[in-house]
């Protein structure tokens, strides 16, 4: 088999090698883009997976849910994978499978987010019941670790758990401060603070620390009903916030089943996503400076 060099030479004599050439340049970008790619990520994957699996385990020590969190990561990352190609494959869209991979980079932080606020909720709501309850073993002729046991028999969890941590931490060797402390740092709470300032004050220049606590009790008993109230005065005009945020994604579902080829301009054009990202800013903000003002602490 012989080649033929009239005919390639007669075509390059011809012009007609400037397809051929920009076909070669746009396969070199090609190969450098990919290289560059990988190179970044390779280089960036482990500063986040170390980032991850830090922030992560953190949060579920502090939450005393005892799972392996770079096992987390390698599930995320394989969930991930599996749902971006499924919506890929179901849609034959490009734009769904990003938003696909999003959610699943964002829904476990969202998890993870809502149940440290739960935790914290019921850290809270039980706080009163821990005050009462230390002080009455005080009043009993206990000592405060002996109290805290007590307390720690009785009263049901998250705050069991925190009261378990703190006598198990003692009996290891650590100080009465480091234990309250690591409460300090697992219950970032105003009434948290309250307390533990309360028993650290006592621990340090005496007093009649079952006084207190019951003072501190009933402060935080009326403190948590009047948030109550607030909460229910303040309901409807958190509900019309919600619906007034949730109306544009409505007119939008809307207006793209009656109007589908005007509506197919705002994810087919620059200008379409430029709206799309301005409209989400706006809504954004709105809802921000909605909910500020719907919230009066107290």
């Amino acid at each position: 088999m012989t080649f033929d060099l009239t005919l390639l030479t007669g075509t390059f004599a011809q012009g007609n090698w400037r397809p051929w050439l920009a076909a070669a340049a746009a396969s070199l970008a090609v190969m450098i883009a990919l290289y560059l790619a990988f190179q970044v990520v390779t280089g960036l994957w482990p500063v986040y997976r170390a980032r991850f699996v830090q922030g992560v385990a953190r949060h579920l020590q502090r939450a005393h849910i005892y799972v392996d969190a770079s096992r987390l990561l390698t599930l995320n990352v394989v969930v991930a994978l599996l749902v971006t190609t499924g919506a890929l494959v179901a849609s034959a869209s490009l734009v769904v499978a990003a938003l696909a991979a999003m959610a699943c980079g964002v829904l476990p932080r969202i998890a993870l987010w809502w149940m440290r606020r739960r935790r914290l909720i019921l850290l809270r709501q039980q706080l009163p019941d821990i005050a009462m309850l230390l002080s009455g073993g005080l009043r009993a002729g206990m000592s405060l670790n002996q109290a805290m046991a007590q307390s720690a028999a009785e009263v049901p969890p998250p705050f069991r758990q925190e009261l378990e941590l703190m006598l198990r931490e003692q009996r290891i060797g650590a100080s009465f401060e480091s234990a309250l402390a690591g409460l300090e740092r697992r219950a970032p709470l105003e009434e948290t603070l309250l307390l533990c300032a309360a028993l650290r004050i006592s621990r340090q220049t005496g007093g009649n620390l079952a006084q207190t606590l019951e003072a501190l009790a009933d402060s935080l008993r009326r403190k948590i009903a009047l948030e109550g109230k607030i909460r229910a005065l303040t309901a409807q005009g958190r509900l019309q916030g919600w619906a007034m945020g949730m109306l544009p994604a409505l007119c939008a579902g809307a207006l793209v089943l009656i109007e589908p080829d005007a509506m197919s301009l705002l994810v087919s054009t620059a200008f379409g996503w430029a709206t799309c990202a301005a409209l989400l800013v706006m809504q954004g903000m709105g809802l921000y400076f909605l909910r500020r003002i719907v919230r009066i602490d107290v």
